[in-house]
């Protein structure tokens, strides 16, 4: 079982179903799409079945429900990406009931070494990396959540260890939401204890690292160029850094939400094959904006309910709270959430954290007749 395990659990958290579709065309990639969810759904029959993660089947039914009801593309594959997102959204949970923070940890520590990986050896023009993810900002998140998931660690050289990597492989993706949730991450990790101050030590051997795989491959990236402008004490220019705004992009859409604001637009409106040639970028704003207000007050009361339970229980795993803020900012650049299943696995990993400390003696005693 644990082969069986690792294997769904790699194919998932690695975004290799995208990476075949990549390299060697939609053929390999629909394999291996198939792949996990029939994994997936070969684990959970095998596994010894538990409670149905009923906030996200609701969530989901009533997004999808909604969203169908003006959608105006090809009914076949909107009802196989229905069923396939259900069989995940079932099966996945319960795989991550199965997932410690350890393994956890290494697999997203090898979803990164990636970034480095391309940056070292694949450097391109574009100056920006992502690994196994296709997209910087993708990347981004996936740095950030294994940044949060080591405050979950209780090995100190894996802490550190981890800390290095998923900062310097996240700067390597010069994701501007992975540099403002990592500044907000080290704040709150001084209310666990000052001595994670010593994270501005780690900061200068990273930037250290920086300027060397620089002068090696040449990273060019304006964003870096700024920042080593900054390093120097040089006077930089904001005009970069502030190109490619998600707000501008965010507004070419809000005519459509105010249009149709309790039924949305139908599915795939927002996600940038529709009128507008560019996707949203905000996976709230696509949820209202295709499906209305419903599955929308849902979905935030969804990630607020995340929200106020990780704080809770922050003494006991400052990690949780460090994770779902990671989430919900990255949700604000993002509208993937109901198609990479990295992303949706995220958020029932932390939800499922969130059910054993809320019914630990339950747990427990389920934990010791299995």
């Amino acid at each position: 079982m644990k082969i069986l395990k690792y294997i769904a659990f790699a194919l998932v958290i690695l975004n290799l179903p995208s990476i075949a579709l990549s390299i060697y065309g939609s053929a390999m990639g629909s394999l291996l799409s198939y792949l996990t969810i029939m994994l997936l759904a070969l684990y959970y029959f095998l596994e010894k079945k538990t409670a149905l993660n009923w906030w996200l089947i609701i969530i989901s039914l009533t997004y999808f429900f909604i969203s169908s009801l003006q959608y105006v593309g090809p009914t076949a594959p909107f009802i196989l990406e229905v069923i396939k997102y259900f069989v995940f959204l079932i099966c996945g949970y319960e795989l991550t009931k199965h997932i410690t923070v350890i393994e956890f940890y290494f697999f997203l520590l090898i979803g990164v070494l990636g970034i480095a990986v391309e940056a070292l050896f694949f450097p391109s023009h574009f100056g920006r990396y992502s690994g196994f993810y296709l997209n910087p900002n993708v990347a981004g998140f996936i740095c950030i959540t294994g940044y949060a998931i080591t405050y979950g660690l209780k090995s100190t050289s894996l802490k550190l260890l981890g800390q290095f990597i998923f900062t310097l492989t996240g700067l390597l993706t010069f994701s501007r939401t992975f540099i403002v949730v990592w500044v907000l991450l080290n704040l709150i990790s001084l209310k666990i204890s000052i001595k994670n101050i010593r994270i501005l030590g780690i900061g200068i051997l990273i930037l250290s690292t920086l300027f060397f795989i620089d002068e090696m491959v040449g990273l060019n990236n304006p964003r870096f160029d700024q920042l080593r402008s900054i390093a120097n004490n040089e006077s930089v220019s904001t005009q970069e850094v502030s190109e490619d705004s998600r707000t501008s992009t965010w507004a070419l859409y809000y005519d459509q939400i105010l249009s149709s604001p309790l039924i949305g637009n139908g599915f795939d409106t927002f996600s940038g094959r529709g009128r507008i040639k560019v996707g949203v970028h905000n996976t709230y704003l696509r949820i209202i904006g295709e499906a209305g207000i419903i599955p929308f007050f849902l979905f935030i009361a969804y990630i607020g309910y995340l929200i106020i339970m990780s704080l809770k229980y922050f003494k006991k795993a400052p990690n949780l709270i460090m994770q779902i803020i990671g989430l919900s900012l990255f949700l604000l650049a993002n509208h993937n959430f109901f198609t990479f299943y990295y992303v949706s696995f995220a958020a029932m990993w932390i939800q499922y954290q969130i059910y054993k400390f809320k019914n630990e003696p339950i747990v427990k005693d389920t934990l010791l007749q299995q």
